[in-house]
């Protein structure tokens, strides 16, 4: 009798340890945060890299010195791609302007412009070129791109920190293209994206509604511009 019992407890205890053990994926199934449905501003298939890619620092000219700019700006206030591939570096719009290895005619319109508004934010941007600022409203750090490609933001040190974008077209611009920002995640999960139509200025990324909810401020890991 007493073996009897003891096999029926085993087998009850057993039973039981095999309903906690299956009930835990589905509770954890259950809670929120289910990735919602793709739509058109979402990636269709996983993404392949993890969402923390690894870093190549850019390496640019700052002060007469290089400096990397996935570690610190050191004290530099805009950065801009070159058309040779270089990254300049400056304290001012007007240096950044003035840099004698932009194009004449981006830095003559850009001087021109920012002469005449000095007063409006977005007219400090480089003309034909895609202007990232780490603050809303056209302010603070500026990172400046021309050339098409991906740009992993990690590399220059602006990794979730973009939290508004300018584009104005030089009046000798026929084809400029379109840009996309990218919220890379983890190999299981979607990445986010969405496309900049210029001519045009997104001066609050918080106003920017991001896939799923929440808004595109601090979230942007890549910026692709993609040339016509």
């Amino acid at each position: 009798m007493i073996r009897r019992t003891l096999a029926s407890a085993l087998v009850t205890v057993a039973s039981a340890g095999a309903v906690l053990v299956g009930t835990g994926p589905r509770a954890l199934a259950a809670e929120p945060g289910v990735e919602p449905s793709v739509t058109a501003s979402q990636d269709p298939t996983p993404s392949a890299e993890p969402s923390t890619s690894p870093v190549n620092p850019v390496i640019a000219d700052y002060d007469g010195r290089k400096i990397n700019l996935a570690e610190s700006w050191e004290g530099a206030n805009v950065c801009t791609e070159l058309p040779n591939g270089e990254v300049h570096c400056y304290d001012t719009t007007e240096e950044s302007l003035a840099d004698p290895d932009l194009p004449a005619k981006v830095r003559q319109e850009s001087l021109k412009a920012s002469t005449l508004r000095a007063s409006d934010p977005r007219d400090h941007c480089a003309a034909d070129y895609w202007c990232l600022y780490q603050d809303a409203n056209y302010q603070g750090r500026r990172l400046q791109f021309s050339s098409s490609g991906k740009k992993n933001l990690g590399d220059y040190g602006f990794r979730d920190k973009l939290s508004s974008v300018y584009y104005w077209v030089g009046r000798w611009t026929i084809n400029y293209g379109y840009a996309k920002i990218w919220d890379s995640r983890s190999g299981l999960l979607h990445d986010r994206q969405r496309d900049l139509l210029p001519p045009h200025g997104w001066a609050n990324f918080k106003n920017m509604a991001y896939p799923g909810g929440g808004n595109w401020n601090d979230k942007v890991d890549v910026f692709e511009v993609k040339r016509s």
